[in-house]
């Protein structure tokens, strides 16, 4: 396997230096062979056409996909010295949480970064791959003229019956005890220390009418099968469920813009493929074919996705969207993610 670790690589650093987005010369790895990790289902058959495969038919690597995102994974490949991921399109809260010791240190001068939109989530071990929002959304075949509108209306499981599908996880999505917070008054401006007592106590009053998720193709099954009336789930797997027949709607109040992130596993024997590959995928055209195929908004400004009607509801660049979502706070949770995952896993165990 060639690549652009340190040691034994062919490849010339100066080659990648200072590129242009969604460029990568012709032929530049061939005979590398690289691994890109994402969340699986649609949503990676969607990065997988628009990003691994045009990459690979120009720069000459082959682009191995793999899944889902694990950190535990991370973990054991890094402290055993046998790295099989190179890419992997992880959360900013798991890039916080082990930077510079699972995720490499990203040296900017060899991505282009300057087509990224201000005031997207960006940090030392990582840039943003797409944003989307981690909210509430709803069977509006099954609550039509009166349905949900807020974190409050969730746990009114009085006012609105039905099985509410949430994260089944050990390690919780950036929002998960805020959204039990907001439905118990805590404004957002007082919200963090996170007060996980109180945000349990409040789990509790519906643990009951929970269905739980392991993952976005979890969560796209729940909508489509009718298991959950309800879900606690991110905007692009409701979007794909849609897709394939369900009718759920949003509620953008008080959901959490988040973002998926491109990031490099430290120690990747192919570390400047890796660079090339996130620096490609940065690109306008990656961008909005990623976006139209997958429904995740763009991080490249001069993306102009051609979305269908259905799809534009879905997309979170819109004004009227982050006017009223609150961003997910990635340091905080990066920096507690061991504390907050404990606490999580053991109510889930309970």
């Amino acid at each position: 396997m060639q690549g652009g670790g340190s040691g034994g690589s062919d490849l010339n650093e100066d080659d990648f230096k200072n590129p242009t987005s969604g460029e990568v010369a012709e032929g530049l790895l061939e005979g590398t062979t690289m691994t890109f990790v994402s969340w699986g289902g649609e949503f990676q058959n969607g990065q997988v056409k628009a990003f691994s495969e045009p990459f690979s038919e120009i720069s000459g690597a082959e682009v191995l996909s793999d899944g889902p995102t694990d950190p535990a994974k991370v973990q054991a490949q890094v402290e055993s010295g046998n790295i099989a991921w190179d890419v992997v399109n992880a959360s900013p809260t798991m890039n916080e949480a082990s930077c510079g010791d699972q995720f490499e240190k990203l040296d900017m001068s060899l991505i282009d970064d300057s087509k990224i939109p201000e005031g997207a989530p960006r940090g030392e071990c990582f840039v943003p791959s797409l944003i989307y929002v981690y909210g509430l959304f709803y069977n509006a075949d099954k609550y039509g003229d009166n349905p949900p509108q807020s974190w409050e209306d969730f746990f009114d499981t009085e006012k609105f019956p039905g099985k509410r599908g949430v994260e089944g996880r050990p390690n919780p999505t950036a929002g998960t005890f805020e959204a039990a917070l907001f439905a118990d008054g805590v404004e957002f401006d007082s919200m963090y220390p996170l007060d996980t007592e109180r945000s349990l106590k409040k789990w509790d009053t519906i643990k009951d009418d929970l269905v739980y998720w392991q993952s976005g193709a979890d969560q796209t099954q729940q909508a489509q099968s009718g298991e959950a009336d309800m879900i606690f789930g991110w905007s692009g797997r409701i979007f794909e469920a849609n897709e394939n027949g369900a009718n759920f709607k949003p509620v953008w109040d008080k959901g959490f813009l988040a973002s998926d992130s491109f990031s490099i596993v430290k120690g990747s024997p192919n570390r400047l493929a890796s660079y090339a590959y996130i620096n490609y995928a940065l690109g306008e055209q990656q961008q909005t074919e990623m976006a139209e195929l997958t429904s995740y908004s763009p991080v490249n400004v001069d993306s102009k996705p051609n979305f269908s009607e259905a799809a534009k509801e879905f997309d979170v660049s819109r004004p009227e969207v982050s006017e009223v979502t609150v961003p997910q706070n990635a340091e905080y949770w990066g920096q507690n993610r061991d504390e907050l995952s404990e606490i999580w896993s053991g109510w889930l165990n309970n």
